[in-house]
């Protein structure tokens, strides 16, 4: 007999054998044990991805009950969220010269003091700006300021006198959603806040002097945010509601820098600032 008519029946009595002692359970096929598999694993799928879900809801209730008051934390509408970089400006620098004659406009402002020992105002609104796009931070705009300058004092009166230095940064904001507005006052916003430009003060300073005394000073000074330029809270204490509040913070911005203050007994300054603005 051929060696492969002996396998084929050898084959044959095993297949028969094996259903005879089972013949209510056949054997399945390999396409049936990996369709069981898949199956299997698809169950095992749903089941996880319902256990999350659960988790996350419940985390997402926790953290509902649990988000802390203006009175727990100071600024609730802020807490919890990531600072975002806004951008970064540096301020037009301010001389304070017997001579400005030599002035390059857009690059520098100057001030001529009056003669001692009479105060020089200084007022300029924009020696800087950053211009925001829209929806750039969610609920404030914090800062960084930090202030560089070089000034001489010099008393050159016969008697003695107190020289100052009271130069700080303002800052407005351009936001169309204040276009129609009126503040807390019933004053128009006419599109910016800050109807008056708001001040920074970084440092200021004052010295007496004896006459004919004189001194330089130079220093580089810094302040950090606390409630910010702008926040939520003061928004309504301007007298937006959260809707006129939400769509202020959609909106683009425009973020201008000036100076404010006055000077005595100056015979030479400069003084700038560098400027950084944070979001959430």
């Amino acid at each position: 007999m051929q060696p492969k008519m002996i396998l084929g029946m050898a084959t044959a009595l095993f297949v028969s054998a094996a259903q005879a002692a089972s013949p209510s359970a056949p054997v399945p096929d390999e396409m049936q044990i990996d369709q069981l598999n898949r199956s299997a694993e698809l169950r095992s799928l749903r089941k996880q991805v319902r256990e999350s879900a659960v988790e996350r809801s419940v985390d997402g209730m926790s953290a509902i009950e649990a988000a802390p008051t203006d009175e727990e934390v100071g600024d609730s509408d802020s807490f919890g969220r990531k600072k975002i970089y806004l951008g970064v400006e540096q301020t037009l620098p301010l001389y304070v010269s017997g001579d400005c004659s030599g002035t390059i406009a857009g690059e520098e402002v100057c001030y001529e003091p009056n003669p001692a020992p009479g105060f020089t105002a200084v007022s300029d609104t924009n020696v800087g700006s950053i211009e925001l796009p829209k929806k750039a931070t969610k609920s404030l705009l914090c800062f960084t300021f930090t202030q560089f300058s070089t000034y001489a004092f010099n008393n050159s009166t016969a008697f003695p006198a107190t020289a100052s230095m009271e130069i700080w940064p303002t800052v407005q904001i351009e936001n169309e959603a204040l276009d129609g507005l009126t503040n807390a006052n019933g004053d128009p916003f006419n599109g910016k806040l800050f109807i008056t430009p708001n001040p920074i003060i970084v440092a200021t300073h004052q010295s007496p002097l004896s006459p004919g005394e004189s001194m330089v000073e130079r220093e580089r000074v810094t302040r950090s945010c606390t409630g910010g330029i702008v926040n939520k809270r003061n928004l309504r204490a301007e007298g937006l509601t959260d809707s006129q509040i939400k769509d202020f913070f959609k909106e683009p911005m425009t973020i201008t820098f000036g100076y404010e203050g006055s000077f005595s007994l100056v015979d030479y300054a400069i003084f700038f600032h560098g400027i950084r603005i944070y979001g959430d």
